[in-house]
C-alpha cells in the first residue's frame, strides 16, 4: 500500500513522478496534463470554477482525478465526476481509479447509477408470485431469477443477456415504489447497498443525466458533495434542459395503467390487493375507461402530427383535454381503496401520485402558461409526446449549480469557438470562471490533412446531390474503406449509402439504423474495406484509434436545423442568432467530428470536408480557427497522394 504522504501535482504527474514510475516505459511526458492538473487543484483550493479545453491526447481524466483525490482526502469531503458517455464512465471506474489507488494510496470511490438500473427484490418477488408477466417473458424471467440468486450488485449492466424492456420495468427499482426502511427486503436490497457505498465514498463517478436528475429533485439522488467535474462538458446544456422540462407521452400513461391492470394479462395492483371490494371494481372500470380516453387523446395528437412528426405548438389546447380529469379521478379512486398492509398503502399512494403528475403535465402542456418555455408535439414510431422545455437554463444553473457548489470544473476537447469560451459560458450561466485553453500534444501538421472539396457550396442548387455523391465516390474510391462518413440528415445519408453500394460494390457500407450502434462499430473495426455512415450521435464519443480509421468525411457543416422547436425558440431571443448561436454551436460539433480521426500519437489520416462553404463563406474562418493547425488542400490529387503515403508507412 502506498502511504498517504503530502504530494504535489508535479511529484505525481511530472516526468519523474509517481505516475511515470508506475507506468514505466509506457509513460509519455504531457506538459498540458500537468498544467491542467495544477489549474484544477488551484480552483478546488480557491473554491472557484474552472473551464478548461484540453485537446485529444492531453490525458484529461488523470489531470482532474489526481487533484480531486488529493483535495477530497485533505478536506474529508465528497466530489463528483460526471461524464456524458458510459464508455468514459467505465474507463474511469475500471482503469483510472484502480491505477491511481496504486499511485496515490487508498481512497474510496463509487460508481453511481440511476435506481432503475437495480433489481428490486420486492417487486421481482411480486412479479413472480402474482404472475404479472407476459407468457413470452417466462424464459428471460427464469434467467433473471437464476442471476438474482448469485449477483452481489443487482445491476442490470452485469447481465449477460438483454431482458425485455417491459419485464425489467416491472422488476427494477422505481423511486416512488421504494419503501426504504419500511421494505421487508431492506437488509438485502441491492440499491441500499449501492447507496451505502456512495455515502462512504470520496469520489462519486456518475453521468450527466444522473447529476441533473439530482439537481432537478433538489438533491435526492446523489449524496451531498462539494465539487463536481463535468467531463464532456459541451453536452451539459442539452442534458440539463431535458431534466428541467415537462413531458407527457402515451408510453408513460400506458405504463401507469398496465401497472394497475395490464391490458394483456388483466393482472396488476388492482388484482392483488388483499381486501377486494366494490371500490376495487370501480377503480378497474376507471382504468379501462381511462385507457380508451388515452387512446383517443393520442389519436387526436396523431392527426395533428400526420404530416409533420415534430411540430412547435404556439397556441394553447392543441388537442382537447379529454384525459387529465380522468387521471385525477383515478387518483381519487386509488386513494379511496381499502388496504390491509402498509406496503399496499405505499403502493397506492405512489400510483395515485403518478396519476396526479401525469394530469398536471397534460394541463401544463396544453395551457402553455409558464413563461420562458417552448412547447412542441412529436411522434417517433408508435410513441407520441407533448413536451415543454425551458428555452434558457443559464439563470437556473447559475443559481442552483454554480451558486451552490464550492467548485465546478468543466472540461472537454471542444468547449471554445474560435478560441473563445464566450458562447458556452453564456449558454449555461457560468460567470467569470478561470479559463484555460490547452492544445493537443499531437503533431497535426504531420499526422493529418484537411481536404476541402471545391464546388459544393450551393446546396440548394439543382444537381447538388449528384455532385456531392460524385465527390464522395471519388474520396471512397481512394480510401477503399477505413472511413467514417458523418452526415447531418438521415435522408442524405440513406441516399448516398444507396449510391455508394451500387457504384462501389466491393466496399462494405455500414449504415446507422441498420443494426445497434455498438455492433456497427465492432464490425467497422474488424473489416478494412468498410465505410461507416452515421449522423448525430456518431459525431462524438466514438473512439477508433489506429489504422481501422484513416479518413473522416464530413458531409456538411453541422448547422442546427433552425425550425427545430427548441433551437428556433432559442434563436428568437438573440439579436443575431446565426452568429450568436448557429455558428458557435456548429463549430463545436464540427470539431467533435474532426476529433474522431487522430486519437493517438501514431494515428495519421485525412478529414475530407465535402462542403466548400468553409472556404467560400465569411463564417468559414470560425471553423478553420477552431481546428488544430494542419495542412489544408482542395486538390484531390494531393489528397490521394497523402492517403497513398499512409499505406506505405
Amino acid at each position: 500500500m502506498v502511504p498517504c504522504l503530502p504530494m504535489t501535482i508535479s511529484k505525481i504527474l511530472g516526468t519523474s513522478g509517481a505516475v511515470a514510475r508506475a507506468m514505466g516505459p509506457d509513460f509519455e511526458e504531457r506538459p498540458q496534463q500537468l498544467q491542467m492538473a495544477e489549474a484544477v487543484l488551484r480552483s478546488l483550493q480557491a473554491k472557484n470554477h474552472l473551464i478548461v479545453e484540453a485537446g485529444t491526447g492531453v490525458g484529461k481524466s488523470l489531470a482532474y482525478l489526481v487533484p480531486l483525490v488529493l483535495w477530497a482526502r485533505e478536506e474529508n469531503c465528497r466530489v463528483v465526476v460526471a461524464t456524458y458517455t458510459k464508455a468514459l464512465q467505465q474507463q474511469i471506474i475500471q482503469k483510472d481509479i484502480p491505477f491511481l489507488k496504486k499511485v496515490l494510496g487508498d481512497f474510496r470511490a463509487a460508481l453511481c447509477v440511476g435506481g432503475e438500473n437495480y433489481l428490486c427484490l420486492r417487486r421481482f418477488d411480486q412479479l413472480r408470485m402474482h404472475d404479472l408477466y407476459e407468457q413470452s417473458d417466462v424464459e428471460p424471467l427464469n434467467r433473471l431469477f437464476e442471476w438474482s440468486t448469485g449477483t452481489r450488485t443487482g445491476l442490470r449492466s452485469e447481465l449477460n443477456f438483454e431482458p425485455p424492456a417491459g419485464l425489467w420495468a416491472k422488476a427494477s427499482r422505481e423511486a416512488d415504489l421504494c419503501f426504504n426502511r419500511d421494505c421487508s427486503y431492506y437488509k438485502e436490497c441491492f440499491y441500499q447497498r449501492g447507496k451505502l457505498l456512495e455515502q462512504q465514498a470520496q469520489v462519486l463517478v456518475a453521468n450527466h443525466h444522473l447529476f441533473f436528475a439530482d439537481l432537478a429533485t433538489g438533491g435526492n439522488v446523489l449524496p451531498q458533495h462539494r465539487a463536481v467535474v463535468f467531463d464532456e462538458a459541451h453536452q451539459i446544456e442539452d442534458v440539463a434542459t431535458d431534466y428541467l422540462g415537462i413531458e407527457i407521452s402515451n408510453y408513460s400513461v400506458r405504463h401507469l395503467l398496465d401497472n394497475l391492470l395490464s391490458q394483456r394479462t388483466r393482472k396488476g395492483l388492482l388484482t392483488r390487493l388483499k381486501a377486494p371490494g366494490p371500490e376495487v371494481q370501480a377503480a378497474r372500470e376507471i382504468v379501462d375507461g381511462l385507457r380508451q380516453s388515452a387512446e383517443n387523446f393520442f389519436l387526436n395528437l396523431h392527426e395533428v402530427l400526420r404530416h409533420d412528426p415534430v411540430q412547435r405548438v404556439r397556441k394553447p389546447d392543441i388537442v382537447p383535454d379529454i384525459l387529465s380529469d380522468h387521471l385525477a379521478l383515478l387518483k381519487d379512486a386509488l386513494l379511496s381503496l381499502t388496504v390491509e398492509t402498509h406496503e399496499e398503502e405505499q403502493e397506492i399512494k405512489a400510483f395515485a401520485g403518478r396519476a396526479a403528475g401525469l394530469a398536471a403535465a397534460i394541463r401544463h402542456n396544453l395551457a402553455q402558461n409558464q413563461e420562458g418555455f417552448v412547447y412542441w408535439a412529436e411522434r417517433e414510431s408508435k410513441r407520441y409526446r407533448l413536451v415543454a422545455s425551458p428555452i434558457d437554463i443559464a439563470d437556473t444553473l447559475r443559481e442552483h449549480l454554480f451558486g451552490k457548489l464550492d467548485s465546478a470544473i468543466l472540461t472537454s476537447a471542444t468547449l471554445s469557438s474560435a478560441g473563445s469560451f464566450t458562447y458556452i459560458k453564456g449558454r449555461i450561466g457560468l460567470d467569470e470562471p478561470t479559463e484555460l485553453l490547452l492544445d493537443s500534444p499531437f503533431d497535426f501538421e504531420k499526422q493529418a490533412l484537411l481536404y476541402v472539396s471545391p464546388g459544393l457550396d450551393d446546396q440548394q442548387a439543382e444537381g447538388y446531390q449528384q455532385r456531392f455523391d460524385r465527390e464522395l465516390l471519388a474520396v471512397l474510391g481512394t480510401t477503399r474503406g477505413r472511413t467514417l462518413a458523418l452526415f447531418t440528415s438521415y435522408g442524405q445519408m440513406r441516399k448516398s449509402a444507396e449510391t455508394v453500394r451500387r457504384e462501389l460494390p466491393d466496399i462494405t457500407i455500414l449504415c446507422q439504423g441498420e443494426m445497434p450502434a455498438y455492433r456497427l462499430i465492432e464490425q467497422f473495426k474488424e473489416r478494412s474495406a468498410t465505410v461507416l455512415f452515421g449522423t448525430a450521435s456518431f459525431w462524438q464519443g466514438i473512439d477508433i484509434p489506429g489504422d481501422a480509421l484513416q479518413c473522416v468525411v464530413i458531409a456538411k457543416l453541422p448547422f442546427a436545423v433552425p425550425d427545430e422547436p427548441l433551437i428556433e425558440a432559442r434563436m428568437e431571443r438573440l439579436k443575431n442568432p446565426f452568429f450568436e448561436y448557429q455558428v458557435p454551436q456548429a463549430t463545436l460539433l464540427f470539431r467533435q467530428g474532426f476529433g474522431r480521426l487522430i486519437r493517438t500519437k501514431t494515428d495519421r489520416g485525412v478529414v475530407a470536408v465535402l462542403d466548400s462553404r468553409i472556404m467560400t463563406k465569411n463564417y468559414g474562418k470560425w471553423f478553420l480557427r477552431s481546428l488544430p493547425k494542419c495542412r489544408i488542400t482542395d486538390d484531390r490529387e494531393e489528397f490521394a497522394a497523402f492517403f497513398r503515403s499512409l499505406q506505405k508507412d
